[in-house]
């Protein structure tokens, strides 16, 4: 069976064997990407903070709604919103 890659490349399950019993074996040449599973960084270099809050259900239906008038998930329109208004407060400053 082929399999195409995502740079384009082919690749057979006779070529995945013949890596595979020179990685095992040590006289493998290739290279291995490290791969983060779960969901991408909001921003490179810097770690991320959780915030949490509670708020009437009416408002926490307002925001699902406007959240999905715009395209968005709650947190992302959650953390737009929250860093707009701290933008807007220090910049009158």
């Amino acid at each position: 069976m082929e399999f195409r890659l995502a740079n384009g490349t082919v690749i057979t399950d006779e070529d995945i064997e013949r890596e595979r019993a020179e990685y095992e074996s040590g006289s493998w040449t290739g290279t291995l990407t490290r791969l983060r599973v779960g969901r991408p960084r909001l921003s490179d270099g810097e770690g991320n903070a959780n915030l949490s809050f509670k708020c009437p259900k009416t408002g926490a239906d307002l925001i699902e709604r406007a959240a999905a008038a715009c395209g968005m998930h709650k947190s992302e329109f959650l953390r737009s919103a929250a860093i707009e208004k701290a933008e807007k407060i220090f910049k009158s400053a």
